[in-house]
């Protein structure tokens, strides 16, 4: 693991071990459209392809994606409430472990070092739900955002978890909500993204949270920004996607961000691409899916 983060006391391999929500190692891509099973990986050292190495135990038709030190997790989906568990450490078929307190998907994510947040939904939901990473166990309703919406996108800090952007019906919002991993509560608005949109592709360094892509009321859009963890002000534009794209799955390495498949008007691909942290620039290609997908989670080790 990197050395910064924060220190989490026997949680993962070993006392001491260091949990960041960003990877060193690999992305995943979980589930996606057509009732797709399929967990495949990345590497972060060098652009390439996807590799199928296991199964969800569902269909991951528009799931979510919360890591912790040790495993990747896909919530709920389309007509479904199971979380799925499987480990970085051998590519194996995932594990039932646990459920939603009700079939949802459409949902914000956000990884804790001891918890998997989901917030929003299908449905233009505010519920914010938790579970443990330590033990197979259902997960609680924990707090609200501050809006009810769907396809917000997810990201997290080492204390918060964030809610941004999402779909409420005829009405797209634009409002970042914040809520806190140390106790139960609701979110409380952080500020604004750039535009009324919704289903981007998050990702998350130490100290901002990343947009790519998403739609709007008339359009999909290419835009990458960005917004710090630290204030409540300060969303920036720092780069363009290669296309405009909606639906995408999104993973965070400890210095580059990604995006994998996704919807451009009128089409679904497999195409990946990937931005830096370190400084404002356009997204690249970096590589394909095994096949088009969208609707599809993210998660990184």
């Amino acid at each position: 693991m990197t050395p910064f983060g924060y220190t989490v006391l026997g949680f993962g391999s070993g006392v001491g071990d260091t949990y960041v929500f960003q990877g060193s190692n690999y992305g995943y891509s979980l589930g996606g459209d057509g009732n797709n099973t399929i967990i495949e990986k990345f590497t972060f050292a060098s652009a390439g392809n996807t590799s199928d190495v296991a199964d969800l135990t569902k269909s991951g038709h528009n799931p979510a994606g919360t890591s912790s030190a040790d495993h990747g997790y896909s919530i709920g989906g389309v007509s479904t409430n199971v979380i799925d568990r499987f480990t970085f450490a051998a590519d194996a078929n995932a594990a039932d472990v646990g459920d939603l307190t009700a079939n949802r998907s459409h949902m914000a994510s956000a990884s804790s070092s001891t918890h998997g947040y989901i917030a929003g939904g299908a449905g233009a939901l505010n519920i914010i739900e938790r579970f443990a990473n330590a033990s197979s166990a259902d997960s609680a309703d924990v707090g609200d955002i501050t809006v009810a919406r769907t396809e917000p996108t997810g990201h997290s800090s080492a204390t918060h978890g964030f809610a941004a952007g999402g779909d409420a019906g005829a009405t797209k919002h634009n409002v970042i909500d914040k809520f806190a991993f140390a106790s139960s509560g609701n979110g409380v608005d952080w500020g604004d993204i750039s535009a009324e949109s919704s289903g981007g592709s998050a990702g998350s360094d130490t100290d901002y949270g990343y947009i790519a892509g998403g739609n709007t009321a008339s359009s999909y859009v290419n835009i990458i920004e960005r917004f710090p963890f630290a204030s409540s002000a300060g969303i920036s534009d720092v780069g363009d996607l290669t296309k405009v794209i909606t639906w995408a799955s999104g993973q965070s390495s400890t210095t580059t961000g990604y995006k994998c498949g996704g919807h451009p008007n009128g089409s679904t691909i497999n195409e990946m691409e990937y931005y830096s942290f370190a400084s404002s620039g356009n997204g690249a290609d970096w590589g394909d899916l095994t096949a088009a997908s969208k609707y599809n989670a993210g998660v990184q080790y």
